[in-house]
Parts: structure tokens; C-alpha cells; sequence
């Protein structure tokens, strides 16, 4: 988005790095949504997902143990350690495999792009919905810095400061942090009396540029520090004896949608982020008689350590299932790129100018998922068997045993098998408990190019494909002690090696129209490649590994700035199919209670996006508008789950719609910029912010529909022409609408639901910023 905080009659240009190298984005042909770091600041947003409704077709939920990205409609849910994003994430250059290293770069931002659509030729391997890319802030030429306080009526506070200093004509860097705190949270544990999903975080960054004639050289580096009470489910549903039983252990325990929540497991989530990065542009202009060449290698370390990732299995206050980790457990990556970008005016004599990206990719990536499900209590175990299967839908509530109705008997018969423990123990095993665990190493080489070739004046062929293979080897272990986690779980034991290889190809064809230097038309036709691979919790030894999913997609866009460059518009329409589609889901052919990926048949997206920015003639007033459809479903999914609620195991969803699809999505944004006296400037902009509903969980249960959401939010930005300092107050979710992004059938209660809440009901914030 353009910076608001002056007015002008003229939009700034915009540059992205869509396509590898650095263009304004009217001649880009591919839909691109933006968001200036700017708008990070101003808009009183807190993470990465308060800014998914500035960009139509887009969803996302980031956490520090989790991402989830969908675009068009498409998207993988982080379910699953061994799960590979449908989403690319790519920050300064580097592909970074896990999306929850984004929540490291959220301060000191340039520009977040969301390519939407298939980015498989210049970006690879799990880009089948589209790529984000974010670029953070490099070093400027001056010394100096800027503190940043923001604080919120929620609980939440954090301090940004930058320092960028210049040591001389070459050498310059910046360093920045972001250290945040949480006192509030997102919902109340009454069980444990404490707030849950408080994250905090304390972040580093620092960013190293060496600039001359013949060379530049950036080294970055990153460090953080993430951590939570990370109990995020409530339950919303509960069926009357499980509501009584739960109240055994905690009177205030409820189920509805509202901030609080009850669970007994003092569940945390902690993670440790670490990265180094070296990127060297040098210029060979001339080489081989052409105009402008370019010579560009990008090399990067990154690892995160999940130091704690509990889980109250059965999301209550009853002791009865936890899943925690065994150790900590430990993704790293280490890639290498090489690629040479050009331009030259004309190729061999034939034709007009060409542009050109070529080159070449390594990663290897190792993974250590662990899990240990344990059964906290044996008598609060079977008081919560017994209380779910009198409560279960098809269950007889008036069933008696002795006289007494089942409903109330759940309870005493738990503190009875409590008393019969020293007899029950030799025969069940003392530790109720099953450890299930993942070794898993990546290898990937490919090599890439893309052109424009420019075969008339303003008609360009686009070309383009990459090749790239892959290696997977897997280790899957699951060792049970006692009886009661393979009766309930269908855990057994065994000890598994699997190895995949993949051959990845992925290319692109096209047309474009550049009328003027500031608009173009374009129609492309693309494919997307995303690796199958393993599943991160291999209670048993069926559904360990899944095939690759594949995306092919066509795509008519037209982008302009207009109006002497005060208006800018971007239109896409879009066709997408995905074969194998690989879903996040419970295994249907066991009693499971771990989620698993596993491949749908085929699905289908189509619709497309339409984005304004204007500024109006009346001086100051300015409207930036996006809207998204995407009509995305199921063309064949014949074996999907069932609702749990369901007699049957499985259900056909055919031409029904996926799950995390909005089909309408929108964003209404006025702003008007006032001068002030002594050479200030206030803006006032009004956002509506529109998504429509959509199930949130694959079995499209009733339950799991979100209604749609219109967000009403405002923000007053004061400020000084030279940009000393800024004061933004922000208000968001006036409209205080209840939103959800996950809704989950309870384990082992079949009826019983529980939610992730994603709002906090109304916020209002206020971010001071200075430069000096």
C-alpha cells in the first residue's frame, strides 16, 4: 500500500521482487498483492494476520510453533510436524521451509508481497497456492535510528528500537529487535488460573551491507526467542455428561464461544529461531554482448528448535490424555542459489529486448518430530470414556446401571477404578503412555530460467520451466507402555524406514501486452509442484507418507497506473486445478486421534482479484479498495471424512466447497490527509474489512461454519513532514465480530466440539515512533 501520511497527486512507484529481480509491479504479469511496511506500524496490527484483509484471496494464522497460509483457497493447515506449506515463504531471497520463521521478521519491514497462484518455475517446490515474500529494511546511508513503543488496551506491549550506522563509503548496517510481551492473552484458563496464548518474544536482527562499483554483499543474521501458555482450544459444544464431569475438576468450566477456557495440562510452547544469510549481486555488464547482466548468489542457515509443544489432548480439565514433546525437536536448512538476471536489447538481431532469470538451487533440511501421548489419570480415563459414550449423539441418555443413571455415574466409577489402582496397574501397566517419533532428511537440487522475450515492440513471450528432483529418507518409531493408548488410539508398535524420491517439473508459458511503460496485459499458463513426504506422528504403521500435490493454472491480468500516476489498478481472473491435493485430516480407516496428511483426488479454484489504489482529486483524499473471489472445491474426494456426528466413517464431498475457502473476500479503505500547523500532517482512514463464510475444519461439519465477518477498523496518524516522528492511535474490530480459524470434533467425544478463537474483540492500540 502507498504511503498516506502526505498528500500527493501522485502515487509512488512501487518495486517488488516477484519475479526475482527488481520491477515496478505494473510490469509484473502475475497477481501480486502488497502491503507497505508502513501500514505494519500504523494499523495497530500485532502479527502477520491482522494484515490478511488488505490483500483479497488471502488467509493467514501464524503462531510461534505453527504457520497457516491459504491463497485462493488453497493452503495447508500445520497439523503435523512433517507437514510441507502450499505457501511459500521466501524473506530477503531465502526460502525458508517451515512458516512459522516468519513470525522472526514481522518489525523494521519493507514490503510483504503475496504472489498469489502457482510459483513453482522461479521459486520451486511448495509454492502450488502462491509464494509470500517479505523484504525487510536494508541499511540506509545515515547514521541513526528509531525507537518504536507500541502499546494496547488487550495487554500487549512491545519495544522496536533500530540503530543503522555507517562505518564508510562502503560499509554500512543495521540492527533491529523486537521485544514484545502478552499480559493479557487471548483467552482465561480457569482450571489453571492464568492467561493462554500470551506469546512473547524477544528478536534480533542485523543486516550487513558492503556496497561498491563491482560488488554488494549483504550478510544477515537473526536470533528469537518465542514463548506461550499455548492451551488455544476451548471447547464450544459439550454434551451434558461430559459437562458434568468436567465441572468435577473445575466448577466454572463452560462450553460456548467466549475468552475463557478450561484445561488441566499446563501446556507451553516455546521456540527458538536462529538464521545467517549472505547474498553477493555483482554486475557483468558487457559479458558476451549483453546490455546488463547480473550476477546474484544467495547462501543461508536457519534453524528452529521447538523446545515446548504441549497439548491437552482432550482440550478439558479432566486428567485424562496429553500429548508433549520427548525432547525438543529440531528443523534445520541450509541452501544455496545461484542465478544470473538480465536484459538485452535485442537477441541476435531478431526480435526487440529480452529479460531473463537463470539458474540454479540446493536445500537440505533435517527434521526430528517426537511426540509421547501419555494417559494422565487411569480413573479420570474411564470417567471420561464413559461420560463420552452416554453423551455420544446415538447414545441412550437414560442407560442405568444398578438403578442409576449412566450420566452420573461417570464420575464415582473413575474414583473407584482410582481406589483399584495397586490391582489394576500390574495388569493394565503402570505408565499409560505412547511414544511415536520422526527422523526425516531432505535433499532438493533444481535448476531454473525464465524470459520475456519481447518478439514485437510491446509483445512479449513469456518462457519458462524448472527441473528439480528430491530425496526423502524417513525413521518412524511408536513404542507403547501399557494397554490403554493402543485400545483407544489404535497405537502399535513398530519401527519403520521409508525413502521417496521425486522428479519435480514445473513450467510456464505466456503472453504479454506492455501498452505503456506503466500497464500491461497478460495470460499465463503455470504449474506448481509440491513434495509428498511423511507424517510426523506414526501412532501405527499405515498412512506414514503421501504422494505429491500438483497445481496447474491459467491466468488473465491487467495492471496500470493512470491519471498522470494518481490512480493504480490491478485485475486478475484465474483458473486453478490441483491433483492429489494433499489435506490435513484424521485417518478414516483407524480410531486415530492424531491428525494425518493424506491426498484428496482433485480440486478446482477459480475467480479473481481486483485491486485500486486513487488518489482523488480533492487534496489529501486518497481510497485503496481489494476484493477476492475464489470459488474453490472439491472435484473428486470421494473417501473424505465424515462428521463425527456421522454413522458413517467417510462421506463424498464432490463439488463441495474446501475448507479455509472464503469465496468473497474485500477491503474498503478512505483515507483523507490534513496539514497542520508547525509542519504536521493527520490522517484519518476508515477500514471495512469483509470475509464471507467458510468451514474451517475438511469434514465441513455444520458446526465448523464461520459466518461471515464484516471488520470495521480506524486509524489517526499524527506526524511531521520530514518524518521525525509518528504517533498512530488505532482502533480495530469495532464491529467486535466473533471470529474462529479452527474448529476440531473433540477426541474420543464424538459430539463434543472445540474452537480456536482468532479476535480479541475490540482493540485499541497506540504505536510512537521516532527517528533520531
Amino acid at each position: 500500500m502507498a504511503n498516506d501520511d502526505a498528500p500527493a497527486a501522485e502515487l509512488p512507484e512501487i518495486i517488488v521482487t516477484a519475479q526475482k529481480t527488481a520491477q515496478s509491479i505494473e510490469r509484473v504479469p502475475l497477481s501480486v498483492g502488497t502491503v507497505d511496511g508502513e501500514l505494519f506500524q500504523q494499523s495497530g496490527a500485532t502479527g502477520f494476520a491482522d494484515l490478511q484483509g488488505y490483500v483479497g484471496n488471502v488467509t493467514i494464522a501464524l503462531s510461534p510453533t505453527g504457520g497457516d497460509f491459504f491463497v485462493r483457497g488453497f493452503g495447508t493447515l500445520s497439523t503435523n510436524a512433517g507437514f510441507e506449506p502450499s505457501v511459500g515463504t521466501v524473506v530477503d531471497g531465502v526460502f525458508y521451509g517451515r512458516s512459522n520463521f516468519l513470525s522472526v521478521f514481522f518489525n523494521d519491514v519493507s514490503r510483504m508481497e503475496v504472489l498469489r497462484g502457482p510459483q513453482g518455475t522461479l521459486f520451486g517446490k511448495n509454492s502450488t497456492a502462491g509464494v509470500f515474500n517479505l523484504v525487510t529494511r536494508a541499511p540506509d546511508s545515515g547514521n541513526g535510528g528509531v525507537g518504536e513503543a507500541f502499546v494496547s488496551d488487550s495487554g500487549e506491549y512491545a519495544v522496536r528500537p533500530v540503530l543503522n550506522m555507517v562505518f564508510d563509503e562502503h560499509w554500512s548496517a543495521r540492527l533491529s529487535g523486537n521485544f514484545s510481551r502478552d499480559d493479557q492473552g487471548e483467552l482465561f484458563n480457569t482450571d489453571l488460573d492464568r492467561d493462554e496464548v500470551n506469546v512473547a518474544q524477544d528478536t534480533l536482527r542485523l543486516r550487513v551491507r558492503y556496497d561498491s562499483d563491482k560488488i554488494r554483499t549483504d550478510i544477515g543474521a537473526f536470533y528469537s526467542d518465542q514463548r506461550l501458555n499455548a492451551n488455544n482450544f476451548q471447547l464450544i459444544k459439550v454434551s451434558d455428561p461430559m459437562l458434568q464431569l468436567m465441572r468435577q475438576y473445575d466448577a466454572d468450566a463452560e462450553g460456548r464461544l467466549d475468552f475463557r477456557n478450561s484445561a488441566n495440562v499446563p501446556a507451553r510452547g516455546a521456540t527458538r529461531f536462529a538464521g545467517a544469510n549472505a547474498t553477493v549481486d555483482y554486475p557483468l555488464d558487457g559479458l558476451r554482448g549483453i546490455d546488463k547482466l547480473d550476477f546474484t548468489a544467495i547462501s543461508a542457515y536457519a534453524r528452529q528448535v521447538i523446545e515446548d509443544r504441549d497439548i491437552d489432548a482432550d482440550f478439558s480439565p479432566v486428567p485424562f490424555i496429553r500429548d508433549t514433546l520427548i525432547d525438543p525437536s529440531p528443523f534445520r536448512q541450509l541452501s544455496q542459489e545461484f542465478r544470473f538476471t538480465g536484459h538485452d536489447d535485442n537477441v541476435l538481431g531478431f526480435g526487440h529486448s529480452i529479460d531473463f532469470v537463470i539458474g540454479g538451487y540446493w536445500y537440505e533440511s533435517t527434521l526430528n518430530a517426537n511426540d509421547v501421548f501419555r494417559v494422565e489419570d487411569l480413573g479420570a480415563a474411564l470417567s471420561y470414556v464413559t461420560a463420552a459414550q452416554s453423551g455420544a449423539p446415538n447414545a441412550n441418555a437414560g442407560l442405568q446401571l444398578l438403578g442409576m443413571p449412566l450420566t452420573r455415574l461417570a464420575f464415582p466409577v473413575g474414583r473407584l477404578v482410582d481406589l483399584l489402582n495397586p490391582v489394576l496397574n500390574p495388569l493394565l501397566g503402570g505408565d499409560q503412555a505412547a511414544y511415536v517419533t520422526l527422523d526425516q532428511k531432505t535433499s532438493t537440487q533444481a535448476i531454473f530460467g525464465q524470459m520475456e522475450y519481447f518478439i514485437l515492440d510491446d509483445w512479449a513471450l513469456i518462457a519458462g520451466a524448472r527441473v528439480g528432483r528430491e530425496h526423502k529418507q524417513g525413521h518412524f518409531t511408536s513404542t507403547a507402555e501399557g494397554l490403554l493408548i493402543p485400545l483407544i488410539a489404535d497405537q502399535n508398535d513398530h519401527d519403520t524406514r521409508l525413502s521417496r524420491t521425486e522428479t519435480e517439473f514445473s513450467p510456464k508459458l505466456g503472453l504479454k501486452w506492455q501498452l505503456l511503460p506503466n500497464a500491461n496485459t497478460y495470460l499465463t499458463w503455470t504449474r506448481g509442484y509440491k513434495s509428498g513426504g511423511f507424517n510426523a506422528l506414526p501412532l501405527n504403521d499405515r498412512n506414514l507418507e503421501f504422494d505429491p500435490e500438483r497445481a496447474t493454472s491459467l491466468e488473465l491480468g491487467a495492471k496500470a497506473r493512470l491519471l498522470q500516476g494518481s490512480l493504480r489498478l490491478s485485475a486478475a481472473l484465474f483458473d486453478t486445478r490441483f491433483d492429489n491435493l494433499q489435506v490435513s485430516t484424521f485417518a478414516t480407516d483407524s480410531g486415530a486421534a492424531a491428525p494425518v496428511f493424506l491426498n484428496a483426488a482433485s480440486a478446482r479454484s477459480r475467480g479473481g482479484e481486483l485491486e485500486v489504489h486513487w488518489m482523488l482529486p480533492l487534496r489529501g483524499l486518497a481510497f485503496y479498495g481489494s476484493a477476492g473471489y475464489a470459488d474453490a472445491y472439491y472435484r473428486r474426494y470421494p473417501d473424505a471424512p465424515a462428521p463425527a456426528t456421522s454413522e458413517d466413517s467417510t462421506q463424498d464431498l464432490g463439488d463441495r466447497t474446501l475448507s479455509n475457502a472464503p469465496r468473497w473476500t474485500a477491503a474498503a479503505i478512505p483515507s483523507f490527509t490534513l496539514p497542520l500547523p508547525r509542519d504536521l500532517l493527520a490522517t484519518l482512514a476508515i477500514e471495512t474489512l469483509y470475509r464471507s463464510q467458510r468451514y474451517v475444519d475438511v469434514d465441513l461439519d455444520p458446526v465448523t461454519l464461520q459466518k461471515a465477518t464484516t471488520e470495521l477498523n480506524g486509524r489517526l496518524v499524527f506526524g511531521t513532514r520530514a518524518g521525525g516522528w509518528t504517533l498512530s492511535l488505532a482502533a480495530r474490530n469495532l464491529t467486535r465480530e466473533v471470529i474462529v480459524d479452527q474448529v476440531l470434533d473433540q477426541p474420543l467425544a464424538a459430539g463434543n466440539y472445540v474452537a480456536s478463537r482468532a479476535d480479541r474483540g475490540r482493540r485499541l492500540s497506540a504505536n510512537l515512533i521516532v527517528e533520531f
